[in-house]
């Protein structure tokens, strides 16, 4: 066969060659644009469901925190201010009354819950509506008495303002320490930023076969990343509802309780004004009467000392003890 048929032959077979490659480069860039488009798309599904959570998960935390200071603010303070004029008070007396076998406020627990009273009423000085939502999330995670969480940078939670707070106090919102299995919001971030700024899958002129097969490699490994994203967000999500739904237990059991102190107050106020403030003048009734008062204030201090989390984000023993506890000093009570 002569020479320059051969090699015809041979420049045949080569673009053949080169063309297969070709489309074959062209299947793997389309297959790649496709895969990264859907590790994208689940990436963004995820962070919406991420956030959206995280707010409803905040505003849960914000809410427990508002009625938190509403309380201490309102009939705590009006209890305080009258228990404490009652002189030659012993309240020892009443351990003989069934419904009073559980009354042990000392002087201590009392002083604990005035101070708190008076920071509340401090912080909500010029209306609820104008407290930070810092302070409403301090408020909401932390015990309300003696309040002085700490962020992780050190900075008491209760100095902090603004945005500064509410970053502090949601760093673990994210479902919890990395050391316990969670992910964190900025881990959650980074994954997504890994996926956004994954590789520039735009199709040149000249497209090589390593090339196209090194980026379909790259939309795979995105596609696992946003797969494990998805995974985590769901984990990160179920613990945040466990948080929104215990925060909504607590808020509505301290509004049950109030309930029952406001009346009590209102009661107790009227006995100080038609017999004096002399304990040892009151009538066993009186007496039964401010000690269910005192009874009640100290379920809601029970609440209040509470904390919702960890200082890793977790949801602690104590505020379902709280919560059990509480609800079955309703069912006793009301």
């Amino acid at each position: 066969m002569p020479l320059p048929f051969i090699l015809a032959g041979a420049a045949i077979a080569a673009g053949a060659f080169g063309i297969k490659k070709g489309l074959d480069a062209k299947s793997d860039m389309d297959k790649a644009k496709r895969v990264t488009e859907s590790a994208n798309e689940i990436g963004r599904k995820a962070q919406a469901r991420l956030e959206n959570q995280q707010e409803d998960t905040k505003a849960a935390v914000e809410g427990l925190g508002r009625t938190k200071i509403e309380i201490l603010s309102g009939s705590v303070n009006d209890f305080i201010n009258n228990f404490k004029k009652i002189k030659n008070i012993n309240l020892g007396e009443t351990e003989g009354i069934k419904e009073l076998k559980h009354l042990n406020m000392s002087q201590d627990d009392f002083s604990d819950l005035e101070a708190s009273s008076f920071q509340a009423s401090q912080v909500a000085v010029n209306g609820l509506s104008s407290v930070g939502a810092g302070a409403l999330m301090a408020y909401g995670t932390y015990s309300a008495v003696g309040l002085l969480g700490v962020a992780s940078t050190g900075t008491a939670i209760g100095g902090l303002s603004g945005v500064a707070a509410t970053n502090a106090t949601l760093a673990w919102l994210g479902g919890g320490a990395l050391s316990a299995g969670g992910f964190g919001i900025a881990g959650g971030m980074a994954v997504l930023g890994g996926l956004v700024a994954g590789p520039a899958l735009a199709i040149g002129g000249s497209i090589f076969a390593s090339k196209a097969k090194t980026a379909l490699n790259d939309a795979y490994s995105n596609q696992d990343k946003a797969k494990l994203f998805k995974m985590q967000v769901k984990k990160i999500c179920t613990e945040m509802r466990g948080i929104s739904r215990r925060a909504e237990q607590l808020e509505e059991l301290l509004n049950d309780l109030n309930q029952l102190l406001v009346p009590s107050v209102d009661e107790m106020k009227a006995i100080l004004q038609d017999t004096g403030t002399n304990w040892q003048q009151y009538t066993v009734k009186q007496k039964k009467e401010i000690g269910k008062c005192v009874l009640l204030a100290q379920a809601i201090k029970k609440v209040l000392d509470t904390k919702l989390l960890t200082d890793d984000g977790v949801l602690t023993e104590e505020s379902i003890v709280a919560l059990q506890q509480g609800q079955h000093f309703l069912l006793e009570n009301s």
